[in-house]
């Protein structure tokens, strides 16, 4: 017996040659399992040693349960499935989820018709693993339910266990299989998108985190469910996602060569891509210092790229082995005993004679609003932002039943009412309004309350210019109120006034990125600005900003909106130790010293002579969080005029980091008096000051820092009053 492995290094992959695609360590990672679990252990580490406990009574039960062969007895698992969305695509339908079930099943009994395909030297070793997944047909609770619950939340995009997508809707694992459905999957080192789905091992996380998260359209082989990346879609994500919830491991081991703990399931060197019949008997040949050599040269049928635990592409998985069987059942009869039993089949309403006998459960209102998600950045928070005229299209999301009808209640909207799936309101005037909606049917209703939802604006900016530029300082509480928060979450991390030692007064921005959630997108949106008759108009904006630990990787991101906030267009962003400003603070950072902030600058030429501009501020959380985000001295105005705009005066420090000398580069329009002067990040003055007077041009100020000692400095450049600061690192 193969031993099955506790934990997971990384993989590493050298060239393979063969009669199938090359390998490398690039190579996209279908599933996120592995990874997310060996995750967990680090922030758990009791969780190995009770994992590494199970996997011994698992392999313990397999080495006295040889057979596997065939009993007769069918193994109900009551399956759940959350739908997270933001009202997008990723918000499948009931015939997409039950599409999916009838794919899955196939599959786990073998009945798939695919199976005809495998080579006979493989198929020898096929088994049914005698298990049914059904939706649930009761709540915890013992109400009525189809199964589906819909969520609207935006922690379904890059969705992990690290920002919380299990928090959003979770029913107790010892009963369900929770599936999570979201929009994207987030990846240990910060590159989604390749990711399908990721399961909890048994025993290999918490309870309240154990089960599947899938991508949408990989669910099942209709609606989003297409071709993809790796083929035509055919519900084989969930079956391989499936089979590690009930212990089974990658064919490769994850690693060269490594074990699954499985007899009869071949060597493999590590993931198959793109294998197929075709290409039987698959044997890659390993090319490493100039020999060549296989996992078993003696391996006449090749490795078993039809396993639903490679990563063969879906059509070319069709199998499960009696050796994965066997420790499915050790599973059962070592942790998930309970949820197949009858008792929990009563409770969750799988039994065959609720299934025979279904009821018709009262429905459950949910509803989204699309006309927000457009442009080229999709805003799908509410409240949603609209110009006086403008439309609003919304769609309801009504799930549970199949049978109902609604009725929909506008304030301040024409018309005010309707009863159809997916009416267009007009909004001809300011405010802020409500709306809800009604689902009923013979077994009874529900209501959902949107209150100060929607934000209807004048086409007519709030903000007229003084001189050709705004300033926002933030200095007292009612300059903070003209700005909208987003908060999606509703958690304290947030956009709000604050109090601390800031640039010309002692108040501002702070974006609270303190014990921060993963991926977690706060907004902040500016009144509306009249840009008409300011050439090269830019925006500039001081930010001080703090790590925590760990490896930066939040993201400030700056948009623009020309009609009422409906929809928004990226200006510029910064992230990770771009967005750093103030060196290390393990407690909640709060700025004492302006040496502590940077300029920050973005032109707004794309908005020139526009009328109603708004600007929002979008931060992003990064994984391993950082600390607290502040903003103060918010300008628009000419990009030649902001005398602080970095960008318009090319400024630049080069090198930059440097090791002792270094030189201030920028341009002046005119002769200007000039200051220079460092300091460390306690606000203390380092260097002697640079005191002169330039003419008009290029210029360059040179710095020695020779006698600093290593670490990160700022750099206080003021030109005829006015300042910028840039940081500047001394290796």
């Amino acid at each position: 017996m193969k031993r099955i492995l506790p934990s997971i290094v990384a993989l590493s992959f050298v060239f393979l040659a063969g009669n199938g695609i090359a390998q490398n360590s690039k190579a996209p990672k279908k599933c996120y399992a592995v990874e997310s679990m060996n995750q967990d252990f680090q922030k758990h580490p009791e969780l190995a040693v009770k994992y590494q406990e199970q996997q011994a009574k698992i392999e313990n039960y397999v080495a006295q349960n040889q057979s596997s062969q065939r009993s007769g007895t069918k193994r109900i698992i009551p399956v759940v499935f959350h739908v997270v969305h933001e009202g997008g695509p990723e918000n499948i339908s009931k015939a997409q989820i039950l599409d999916q079930l009838v794919k899955l099943n196939k599959d786990f009994s073998l009945t798939n018709p695919d199976f005809s395909q495998v080579p006979a030297c493989h198929a020898a070793a096929a088994a049914d693993c005698e298990i049914e997944f059904r939706l649930a047909t009761k709540d915890p609770q013992g109400n009525c339910t189809d199964g589906i619950l819909r969520v609207y939340s935006s922690k379904t995009n890059e969705a992990s266990n690290q920002n919380g997508i299990k928090t959003v809707s979770h029913w107790d694992s010892f009963r369900y299989l929770n599936v999570w459905v979201v929009k994207s999957i987030g990846t240990l080192d910060g590159v989604g998108g390749e990711v399908l789905g990721y399961a909890q091992f048994p025993a290999g996380g918490l309870l309240s985190t154990d089960g599947l998260v899938i991508r949408h359209d990989c669910i099942g082989s209709i609606g989003t469910a297409t071709n993809g990346q790796f083929g035509a879609r055919l519900g084989r994500t969930m079956t391989h996602e499936a089979g590690h919830w009930l212990g089974l491991r990658h064919i490769w081991g994850d690693a060269d060569c490594g074990s699954d703990g499985v007899e009869d399931t071949p060597p493999a060197y590590g993931p198959n891509y793109g294998i197929c019949y075709s290409d039987f008997p698959y044997i890659p040949l390993v090319v490493s210092g100039g020999d060549t050599a296989t996992c078993n040269t003696e391996l006449a049928c090749g490795e078993m790229f039809e396993n639903y635990m490679d990563y063969s592409d879906d059509a070319c998985m069709a199998m499960f082995t009696q050796g994965q069987k066997a420790i499915m059942n050790g599973v059962f009869a070592n942790f998930r005993y309970f949820i197949i039993s009858d008792e929990n089949l009563a409770f969750t309403g799988t039994r065959d004679e609720d299934i025979a006998n279904p009821i018709t459960c009262s429905p459950i209102a949910e509803s989204a609003i699309t006309t927000a998600c457009t442009g080229s950045f999709n805003n799908c928070s509410t409240p949603t932002m609209v110009c006086e005229g403008g439309s609003i299209r919304f769609d309801e999301s009504i799930y549970n039943t199949t049978t109902f009808t609604q009725q929909w209640s506008f304030e301040g909207g024409t018309p005010s009412s309707s009863s159809a799936a997916t009416p267009t309101i007009t909004y001809n005037s300011a405010g802020v309004y409500d709306y809800s909606l009604t689902a009923s049917n013979s077994a009874g209703a529900s209501a959902v309350n949107y209150d100060n939802t929607i934000r209807v604006f004048p086409d007519a900016a709030e903000q007229q210019s003084v001189n050709g530029q705004y300033w926002e300082d933030y200095n007292e509480p009612q300059d903070f109120n003209s700005w909208i928060v987003f908060n999606p979450d509703n958690r304290i991390n947030k956009w709000e006034w604050a109090q601390f030692s800031a640039f010309g007064g002692t108040s501002g921005l702070r974006m609270r990125n303190y014990n921060n959630v993963d991926s977690e997108a706060d907004r902040i949106v500016s009144p509306a600005y009249s840009l008409v008759g300011i050439p090269s108009p830019a925006m500039t904006f001081r930010v001080a900003a703090a790590e925590r630990g760990g490896v930066p990787a939040d993201m400030l991101s700056v948009y623009y909106s020309i009609n009422c906030g409906q929809s928004w267009r990226l200006i510029k962003s910064w992230s990770g130790t771009n967005l750093i400003t103030s060196g290390l603070f393990t407690s909640e950072f709060v700025p004492n010293s302006p040496n502590q902030f940077e300029d920050f600058a973005a032109s707004l030429s794309l908005a020139a002579n526009k009328e109603n501009v708004r600007i929002m501020f979008e931060f992003k959380a990064g994984a391993e969080g950082s600390n607290n985000l502040y903003i103060d001295d918010f300008k628009i105005g000419t990009s030649l005029g902001i005398n602080d705009n970095a960008e318009a005066l090319s400024l630049s420090i080069f090198p930059n980091p440097t090791q002792g000398l270094t030189n201030i580069n920028f341009t002046t329009s005119k002769a200007s008096d000039v200051s220079v002067k460092v300091y460390d990040l306690l606000g203390k003055l380092v260097l002697p000051s640079y005191n002169g007077k330039v003419g008009e041009g290029n210029q360059s100020i040179s710095i020695d820092m020779n006698q600093l000692t290593q670490g990160m400095y700022t750099v206080r450049l003021e030109i005829d009053g006015k300042t910028i600061v840039k940081k500047i690192t001394k290796n």
